[in-house]
């Protein structure tokens, strides 16, 4: 059932009381968002440590910052790309100054088998896709063994799985079990029972029990988010706690600015959940890097704007797979079957086990065979050229369509650089803004900015790609990376 604001504003209602607990409490376009010197919060993906931590885009100076490491205090040199944390500080679109970091990993345990992309930890399915991070000599999944124990970095799924975006492997044997979720259908006993769910709204969960020597923290309560240790891997579903500590899933106070980056894991444009946090719409939101009927359960969002008790009142919703290809699907390569290559555009796309290949007038979608157009979402490959496919469908529309994020511009040329393709802005070329009003030509290079502008260019026909160049008809500023 899709919720409604009612049933996102219950479940932000049960996600507060998570708030009672222990832990410390990009866009160059017009529109809302924090400006200079704003005080807010930021969650997200640390995608880089250089000069700083980069979260949601926006890279913090760490010089007074104090850091946190699983409610340890730790350093900046600590922090590494994959890794999730809650930043709160003062920043503008692109650059801040962190004063709180907070790094949460979601699980750590002995690795229990793996199934193609989905890595067993103590039982727990972590799925682990072409954006993982690996530490601790852990080059790739291939580097990690059943005789391992592994700490996972991610975000939860609907499903009750761990989306990984780091796993260190670490040293030494171990049986022990840690996990972080939310919890439901508290029975106080004894003993004392509940359910522990990676999101307040997951599929499936696991029967937790205390141990009798384990007294139950003050302020825990149906919705609280806490932190369990057993001393064995999960059996059946359920296992019996040795440890809780109540851990605080609040972004902060109401009014508060914030941005959080995360899986979508249920709800529709108007109400949705991502990363455990609740977020609203309305008619002012801007959509960037899609629409609103792109919102489904499983695509990764940032929602940026500020809270309202413990709901997300988003300004901005911005899809993080800003990738967008539409041409001929060519050399298909199933020289792996569970990981086939295409290419599109004269760009090798990659397909997983996460790929959602939607159904051709019912039919399954047969990459195999299939001929003609295709329309692919998806982010670039950590190899930094290729594309990794979120979504691949047929398309009755031969135009060409690219979209990604601008490496280059030269306004002098006309001239603009996306996923190492040409773009060229011709003098009959329409161009837009984000919000689809057309704009002058010089506007429009003056708006772009080589790095976090994305842009989609669409050429008129098939043969307006040749030779690395689009010939572009039309060409639209999608918001930012």
């Amino acid at each position: 059932m899709t919720p409604t604001r009612t049933h996102v504003a219950i479940l932000a209602a049960s996600i507060a009381l998570a708030a009672c607990g222990g832990g410390s409490d990009p866009n160059p376009g017009p529109g809302p968002g924090p400006g200079p010197g704003t005080s807010a919060t930021a969650r997200g993906v640390i995608t880089s440590t250089a000069g700083g931590v980069t979260v949601n885009g926006v890279r913090f100076s760490t010089s007074s910052a104090a850091v946190t490491l699983d409610d340890s205090p730790a350093s900046a040199g600590d922090l590494a790309p994959g890794m999730v944390a809650k930043v709160k500080g003062s920043f503008d679109d692109r650059t801040g100054s962190a004063v709180e970091i907070e790094v949460e990993d979601d699980l750590r345990g002995p690795v229990s088998g793996r199934d193609g992309d989905v890595l067993r930890v103590g039982g727990h399915a972590v799925e682990v896709d072409a954006s993982t991070e690996f530490g601790g000599g852990a080059a790739g999944l291939d580097d990690i063994g059943p005789d391992d124990r592994v700490r996972v970095f991610g975000h939860g799924r609907a499903s009750g799985a761990t989306r990984a975006t780091r796993v260190v492997r670490e040293d030494g044997p171990g049986e022990d079990f840690e996990i972080k979720g939310f919890v439901s259908d508290l029975a106080l006993g004894p003993p004392v029972s509940f359910t522990l769910k990676v999101t307040p709204d997951a599929a499936a969960g696991y029967a937790v029990s205390l141990d009798p020597s384990v007294a139950l923290p003050a302020g825990v309560a149906d919705g609280s988010f806490v932190e369990v240790r057993s001393a064995a891997p999960p059996v059946a579903g359920a296992f019996v706690a040795v440890a809780i500590e109540l851990e605080d899933a609040s972004l902060g106070e109401d009014g508060t600015e914030v941005e959080v980056e995360g899986l979508v894991t249920s709800g529709d444009s108007a109400s949705f959940v991502v990363d455990g946090q609740a977020v609203v719409t309305d008619a002012s939101t801007r959509w960037e890097n899609g629409v609103p009927a792109d919102l489904l359960p499983g695509v990764k969002v940032e929602a940026e704007g500020h809270l309202e008790g413990d709901v997300l009142a988003a300004d901005k919703v911005s899809f993080r797979a800003n990738v967008r290809l539409q041409g001929a699907i060519q050399g298909y390569d199933a020289t792996d079957p569970a990981h086939p290559i295409f290419v599109v555009n004269g760009l090798t796309v990659h397909v997983d086990a996460f790929t959602e290949l939607e159904p051709d007038s019912g039919d399954p979608l047969d990459l195999a065979t299939l001929s003609g157009p295709v329309e692919v979402r998806g982010y670039v490959h950590r190899n930094g050229t290729d594309v990794v496919a979120i979504r691949v469908r047929k398309e009755n529309d031969d135009r060409i369509i690219l979209q990604g994020q601008v490496s280059a511009s030269d306004p002098t040329a006309g001239t603009l650089a996306i996923l190492g393709i040409t773009v060229r802005i011709g003098a009959g070329t329409e161009l837009r803004d984000v919000t689809d009003a057309p704009m002058a030509r010089a506007d429009f290079f003056a708006a772009v900015a080589a790095g976090p502008t994305v842009v989609k260019a669409r050429g008129a026909d098939p043969t307006a790609l040749s030779g690395g160049i689009l010939d572009a008809e039309e060409a639209e500023i999608e918001g930012s990376r």
